[in-house]
């Protein structure tokens, strides 16, 4: 996944970047793949909406969610039942609050640090911060408060070790992936690791410890964002390449560099999926066959768009793959 940014410069759709660019404008894990702004965009409430990513973070909370109920199931005594007892749906409330303002300032904070270069794709260009619409100091105020008011809510009303892990995700996100993206491809790395943490920080809030368990289902949603984005990358590779993003959809013009880690990721999917139930013996059966199942699917649709790179079976890849992950999780706690 290296970027030669030699190519990258002799991309004939190259020729519109400016020294800023350089970043790529969607986190793994993003579900989004139309330029169209969120219902309300314009206003207050629709800017609002729009940086917090709403409809991206959604997913992530779905998988908040299946952690927590696996962490729940998982434990000694414990039961799915449980979920319906007066302390855990106020647990499961709170981590869900607390997680969707911590992801939601990070948003902000991610597009207040990639304004410049949004301006320039077609994709992002309406956003609130890249179309001048929201005060960019603003944004970025509200982003730092945010984040510290979300972090504090989950270690006073959640737990420590919780609130540790969801400092993690936003941390590397923001730190490490967003000013990454500006040098090299391997950035994509960096993001999926903060991209496969919300099933940990919902397993965490279950618990209060890091179990095995968690670290079964990282490693699922760690593989699965690589050939996700990848998808989503090459539906919008001239689109990031007006912008000068070093992407390898971008340098690869052919797609065949592309098409062997979206295949080589997705083949890997299959064993990570079975890592619950082969490793860890807590989802045999149901699961098992669910989840080689699902993973297969998923490994079909890389293969086909492999074999033809089109923007089509790039997209029918991307609708495979959030209906994989959900599918499967809800699976893992079915099953557990």
């Amino acid at each position: 996944m290296s970027v030669n940014k030699a190519a990258l410069a002799d991309h004939p759709a190259a020729e519109t970047q400016t020294a800023s660019a350089g970043v790529v404008p969607a986190p793994p894990g993003a579900v989004e793949i139309s330029s169209s702004a969120a219902p309300g965009a314009g206003s207050l409430a629709g800017d609002l909406l729009e940086l917090s990513k709403m409809r991206v973070n959604l997913l992530a909370l779905v998988t908040v969610f299946a952690g927590f109920a696996l962490g729940l199931r998982t434990s000694t005594g414990g039961s799915l039942a449980s979920l319906l007892s007066s302390q855990n749906g106020w647990l499961l409330l709170h981590v869900l609050v607390g997680s969707f303002v911590l992801a939601a300032a990070a948003s902000m904070l991610n597009q207040y640090m990639e304004r410049a270069p949004d301006a320039l794709m077609e994709r992002t260009a309406a956003r609130p911060l890249a179309a001048g619409r929201f005060p960019a100091a603003l944004a970025r105020t509200l982003g730092i408060l945010l984040s510290l008011l979300g972090l504090a809510y989950l270690f006073v009303l959640v737990n420590p070790v919780c609130a540790a892990v969801s400092a993690v995700t936003a941390g590397v996100y923001v730190f490490f992936y967003t000013p990454l993206k500006r040098i090299t491809s391997f950035s994509l790395l960096v993001g999926a690791f903060a991209g496969a943490l919300p099933p940990v920080i919902g397993l965490t809030a279950a618990t209060g410890e890091l179990l095995p368990a968690g670290w079964s289902i990282f490693t699922i949603q760690f593989i699965w964002q690589i050939p996700h984005f990848l998808a989503i990358a090459w539906i919008y590779r001239e689109d990031y390449a007006r912008a000068g993003f070093p992407m390898l959809t971008v340098v690869d013009r052919e797609g065949k560099a592309t098409a062997l880690q979206v295949v080589g990721w997705s083949l890997a999917l299959v064993p990570a999926s079975l890592m619950p139930a082969a490793v860890f013996g807590f989802a045999a059966g149901f699961y098992f066959w669910m989840a080689l199942g699902t993973s297969s699917l998923f490994l079909a649709f890389a293969v086909s768009f492999a074999i033809k790179r089109t923007s089509e079976r790039a997209r029918r890849l991307v609708i495979a793959s959030v209906i994989y992950l959900p599918a499967l999780f809800i699976a893992l706690v079915l099953g557990a």
